[in-house]
């Protein structure tokens, strides 16, 4: 009998589903995966990024190429602006159009150009930007070029915008920078902000600058140092005491009993001495009239010697022998000189002139900086065109200017003024495209012509004219290289050169000039002719300034108002400094508003004056603000 197949069915599942669950239960086998592709973690370099950004598309490549200049922005940050000049920024997205402006500014501030500072930062995707770094940079440099241009105001509030959020690692390398700021706040802002603020680290440092605001006796000031320091221990301020304060305090009791002016009262200098010795003696009275400041306890007794062909030596052994601890004087400079190398011993001296004016750097060996003689304390303080001429090739360079056109009288302190500011704008990296000396016998008109190659211009369309033998549609040009001028001239010669500089198609290129090319009165008509001239101008002849002492001693004295007016104001500020050359020059950083400028005095006893730059407009001194771009489109401008 057959099997029958079908009846073996069940049986065969069965087994085969045993089969099935005993492997099931076997232990799981280990899985090996395959590692997977290795990813790059390296940081790219700057020309790694930069060939990824050439086969990369729009914004991609944009972006890469922006990450590629910051990496070089620290130590190449002239070929990372040649990466960015490659990008259009129009078509950039917003973000990128933020990082973009940030480190064009941070190339600009590398390359000295300020202004171009504000340029790329006053852009909305910067002032918006969610960025907190991004920000902060913005804010640190907007302060710092605020302070280069001497607008302190708005430094601070740059300041007072970034440094409370960075970590105290990042605050220490601007504190330089900050502590600036502060010592040039107004004494009543940094009151007002102390008394706002709940930041106690910000407190220190208001509390300190407020020490050193100008006005403070040395005695008051050293007590309320010590006191500082006492309650500020670890404060990071403390770097910004001076180093010898404990030896400072015997200094604050010493006070002049006896005072003499050395100056030429007779010859030939009598009016400009004359005008010194007066404005000595109208800051003496109203020293003795303020009984607020705690210096008129030790009003000294004053006396008077004329230096007119006398021997200066022996006047001022004389001086000594009276009982005189001060001199104050001589103007000459050569008496400067022969009172330097053998002073009387023991006796202070403040001279109204400079032993060398183009040799004031602290490294340079000549006599000007090396002690006059033991036991004597040498100062000297004057109106020195040479230091203008310096500032003016400061604020070329910090304006963005980089080929100056120099003209200049055949006097010799315009010649003197030319070396100056010759010498300060090679060493900031300026060029000189060239020197045009003028006399008085000369044609303003063509020598400004011939400066700016108008003459070579009108010279080839001759030329040209009588090689086609016929008349041609011609408009001169002047020369293309050149993005600045200086002056080293009188007002009267300012006052010719300027426009005929105009005439001559140049009367869009920043002027610039010392404070001798302004006469001191303000005369709107005859001042028209120098409108957009720029220049340093002491407090004395700043206009809308209300200053007591320079009304007081215009009312006395109406030669005061003229061209000698700034003498007045050089004898007022030679009395003012007396009670404070100790202090200004130990006490780093303090100062004294002067009718002069800003006065400071650094360790070699030079006193050194800050001035405020201005600028004509319609015929008067206004403020001078800082450029909008690098043409000078305030002359563009119609006189309001």
């Amino acid at each position: 009998m057959r099997d029958n197949p079908s009846r073996f069915r069940p049986i065969k599942a069965l087994i085969i589903t045993a089969i099935l669950a005993g492997c099931s239960s076997q232990p799981p086998q280990q899985v090996i995966q395959q590692p997977l592709p290795k990813v790059e973690t390296t940081p790219r370099t700057a020309d790694q990024l930069l060939v990824q950004a050439e086969r990369a598309t729009f914004p991609e490549s944009a972006k890469l190429k922006i990450q590629a200049a910051e990496m070089l922005v620290s130590d190449q940050p002239y070929r990372a602006q040649t990466v960015l000049e490659s990008i259009q920024y129009d078509g950039l997205p917003s973000e990128l159009q933020a990082n973009f402006s940030l480190l064009r500014a941070e190339i600009a501030e590398h390359n000295g150009q300020n202004w171009e500072v504000f340029h790329w930062l006053d852009r909305e995707p910067v002032i918006n930007s969610s960025d907190p770094d991004l920000v902060n940079r913005s804010h640190i440099l907007r302060a710092r070029a605020f302070n280069r241009y001497g607008e302190y105001l708005a430094a601070l509030d740059e300041w007072l915008s970034v440094i409370p959020g960075l970590h105290t690692d990042q605050q220490e390398a601007l504190y330089q920078d900050f502590w600036t700021t502060l010592l040039h706040v107004p004494h009543d802002r940094l009151m007002a902000l102390n008394s706002q603020t709940r930041d106690t680290s910000l407190k220190g440092w208001l509390e300190l600058a407020m020490i050193y605001s100008p006005g403070k006796a040395l005695d008051q000031q050293l007590e309320n140092l010590n006191q500082w320091k006492s309650s500020w221990s670890g404060h990071p301020a403390s770097k910004f005491l001076p180093d010898n304060l404990d030896t400072l305090s015997p200094e604050a009791i010493s006070h002049p009993q006896k005072i003499a002016l050395l100056l030429p009262t007779s010859g030939p200098l009598a009016t400009a001495g004359k005008s010194i010795r007066d404005g000595f003696m109208a800051a003496y009275y109203s020293a003795i009239a303020d009984h607020s400041g705690s210096d008129n306890q030790h009003t000294p007794e004053v006396l008077f010697f004329d230096t007119h062909k006398t021997d200066i030596l022996e006047v001022a052994e004389k001086a000594k022998n009276a009982g005189a601890e001060l001199i104050i004087g001589p103007l000459d400079k050569g008496n400067v000189i022969k009172l330097k190398q053998s002073p009387p011993e023991g006796v202070t001296i403040l001279a109204l002139n400079y032993t060398d004016s183009s040799k004031t750097d602290s490294s340079q060996s000549d006599d000007n900086n090396t002690p006059a003689a033991a036991g004597t304390s040498f100062y000297q303080f004057g109106l020195s065109t040479e230091d203008e001429a310096k500032l003016a090739a400061q604020r070329g360079i910090l304006d963005g200017h980089r080929r100056a056109l120099i003209f200049t009288s055949n006097a010799s302190w315009s010649q003197r003024a030319v070396e100056s500011f010759t010498a300060e704008w090679k060493k900031l990296k300026g060029e000189v495209a060239g020197i045009s000396q003028f006399d008085n016998q000369s044609e303003y008109s063509k020598l400004a012509g011939e400066a700016l190659l108008v003459d070579k211009s009108q010279q080839r369309a001759r030329q040209i004219s009588r090689l086609l033998r016929e008349q041609i549609g011609f408009e001169p040009r002047r020369r293309q290289d050149v993005d600045m001028i200086f002056m080293a001239t009188s007002p009267e010669e300012a006052r010719q050169i300027k426009p005929a500089v105009a005439y001559q198609y140049a009367g869009d290129i920043p002027t610039y000039a010392t404070s001798n090319a302004y006469s001191g009165q303000i005369s709107r008509s005859r001042d028209q002719d120098l409108n957009f001239l720029r220049i340093p101008v002491m407090q004395w002849n700043i206009p809308g300034q209300s200053l007591p002492l320079k009304q007081s001693i215009t009312d006395t004295w109406p030669t005061a108002r003229g061209q000698y007016g700034s003498l007045f104001a050089l004898g007022a500020d030679s009395y003012n400094l007396h009670p404070r050359l100790q202090q200004l020059r130990s006490l780093s950083g303090s100062r004294i508003d002067g009718l002069t400028g800003w006065l400071s005095i650094n360790e070699q006893g030079r006193v050194s004056r800050e001035l405020s730059w201005q600028i004509f407009r319609n015929g008067q001194l206004t403020p001078l603000p800082i450029p909008v771009q690098n043409t000078d489109v305030l002359a563009a401008q119609t006189s309001e």
